[in-house]
């Protein structure tokens, strides 16, 4: 009897990590749409939010977090919002976009390997931490950045490319959404 309930409890687990997954994408979709409609007011709430993360960085250094950790979070922080000066556009080749991606994974593991070294923080503190003041701003540059794409020639259109904005986040969503030519056209031919 104890087989079927673990069993039972090893599926219930597994699918609710898989809703728990569908449902971040879904919102993280919904919030794409969201930054697509209104830029500016995107770009001023990031901007916000890492002054807010700021005032939780140094409240987090007088609960007895490393000074120079939180100072250097701080640091990689605004480096962020050095892609906030063309946004919503990014060219991912910039130096900054570069930048803010190596310093993410930095900072990232800086944290980490501080809170394995120093197991007197509770886990619920570590991930508030993690989340607001290491994983908040990336995610939400990550969510909201738009790159510059030359759209590919359509056989209705006249030939002149124009860049267009297109999100990230819903660049990839997009090869999911839309079935391969290549694919539908194999399907056609074993359908006749």
């Amino acid at each position: 009897m104890a087989v079927f309930l673990n069993a039972l409890a090893t599926l219930g687990w597994v699918l609710g990590a898989a809703f728990v997954v569908f449902s971040i994408g879904c919102g993280l979709y919904v919030i794409s749409e969201w930054v697509e409609e209104y830029p500016r007011q995107t770009r001023k709430l990031i901007q916000f939010s890492v002054w807010t993360i700021d005032i939780v960085h140094v409240l987090a250094a007088l609960d007895g977090v490393s000074l120079w950790r939180v100072v250097a979070s701080m640091c990689v922080n605004h480096v962020y919002t050095l892609n906030l000066e063309t946004f919503p556009l990014v060219q991912t080749t910039r130096l900054a976009f570069l930048g803010s991606c190596a310093l993410a994974v930095g900072n990232h593991f800086m944290w980490f390997f501080y809170f394995i070294q120093n197991l007197e923080h509770p886990f619920g503190h570590v991930c508030a931490l993690m989340f607001f003041c290491v994983w908040m701003v990336p995610l939400a540059l990550f969510v909201s950045l738009t790159p510059m794409d030359v759209t590919l020639p359509r056989a209705h259109d006249s030939g002149d490319h124009k860049r267009t904005r297109q999100n990230m986040f819903k660049t990839l969503f997009a090869k999911f959404r839309q079935p391969d030519d290549s694919r539908t056209r194999q399907q056609s031919l074993h359908a006749e």
